[in-house]
C-alpha cells in the first residue's frame, strides 16, 4: 500500500520526531474517521459523508499510498454525487461494502506505517 520510497523522498527534510507525529496522529485518528463515515451512511447524511472522505483523503494523501487513495477518492465522488442529487441512487450496502474496503485497505497502511515508524526509530 504504502510506497515507502515516495514516502522516504516525501520526508527526506522533515525531522524524524515530526514524521514519527504525524504517522502517530494518522494511527490513533483513522478509526474514529471510519465511525463518522459509518454513522453518516446510517443517516443519510451525505453532505458530512463527502466532507468527512474528502477529509480522509487528504490525510492519506499525506503517506503515499496510491489504493486506499483512489479508494477513498471514489467514495467521495459518489458522496459529492448522492448529495447533488439529493440522495436518489443511494445504496446502504454497497456504501457500506465500499467503506469496509476502505477501511481495511487503510488499515493494512497503518501497520506499514508503523513499521516505517519503527525503522526511523532504529536508524536513530
Amino acid at each position: 500500500m504504502v510506497n515507502k520510497q515516495n514516502f522516504y523522498e516525501t520526508y527526506q527534510f522533515f525531522d524524524k520526531s515530526v514524521i514519527i507525529e504525524i504517522i502517530d496522529i494518522f494511527i490513533s485518528e483513522y478509526a474514529e474517521r471510519f465511525e463518522k463515515l459509518t454513522k453518516n451512511i446510517a443517516d443519510r447524511d451525505f453532505q458530512n459523508m463527502r466532507f468527512n472522505a474528502h477529509s480522509l483523503k487528504g490525510v492519506i494523501a499525506n503517506f503515499s499510498a496510491p489504493v486506499p487513495l483512489e479508494m477513498v477518492r471514489s467514495f467521495e465522488k459518489s458522496a459529492a454525487t448522492l448529495l447533488e442529487n439529493n440522495g436518489s441512487g443511494f445504496d446502504e450496502a454497497l456504501m457500506t461494502k465500499n467503506l469496509e474496503d476502505i477501511r481495511k485497505a487503510t488499515y493494512t497502511m497503518a501497520e506499514q506505517l508503523a513499521e516505517i515508524k519503527q525503522e526511523i526509530i532504529s536508524k536513530g
